[in-house]
């Protein structure tokens, strides 16, 4: 799996460096709390809850971002702009890329962990 594609991959190094040992947990919080994030940003689109989308995008572009999975923050943030904007068009396939990218960035998360 190419981590290139998905991380930034020397800002990821950085960050295990510095976290040393509590890496592994930064990750699992990271992953507890995304999980339940995709059916919520799904429910938000459903019912065209553009305020709840756009925060749900926020915090998951944040957590992405902050641990440098910047594909996978750049497609919160696209969601986060057009509910804003409370533009719609679009955000069905933007939702199903950040499932299919996040399932990646999981994967690869828990493969440095184990």
């Amino acid at each position: 799996m190419d981590k290139t594609s998905h991380f930034d991959t020397e800002a990821l190094v950085m960050l295990e460096e510095i976290m040393e040992d509590e890496f592994p947990d930064l990750i699992q919080v990271f992953i507890s709390d995304s999980d339940p994030r995709l059916p919520a940003l799904q429910q938000a689109y459903d019912v065209q809850d553009c305020s709840s989308l756009r925060e749900l995008a926020h915090s998951f572009k944040g957590a992405s971002g902050n641990l440098s999975a910047l594909p996978l923050a750049d497609l919160c943030f696209k969601i986060e702009e057009k509910a804003r904007d409370t533009n719609l068009d679009g955000i069905q396939p933007l939702i199903t890329a950040i499932d299919t990218e996040y399932r990646v960035v999981k994967k690869i998360l828990l493969s440095l962990i184990k």
